[in-house]
């Protein structure tokens, strides 16, 4: 009963730290999408102030 009290309890605890890093690697992908989202939103700014600049332009050459 012993040994497979303590197999149970190494199996338990293989099982904690595989889940353990899993988190750590979603929590990984969720940064690095958070922070393509935010550079992907400033990129969108600056190309939608470009197009009015564009657009302005466009408009006085006409």
């Amino acid at each position: 009963i012993q040994k497979r009290t303590a197999q149970n309890r190494a199996a338990q605890r293989a099982f904690r730290e595989r889940k353990q890093k899993y988190v750590e690697i979603l929590e990984d992908r969720v940064k690095e999408l958070e922070d393509k989202q935010q550079s992907t939103e400033e990129e969108n700014a600056q190309l939608a102030a470009m197009v009015e600049v564009l657009r302005s332009e466009n408009s006085a050459l006409k």
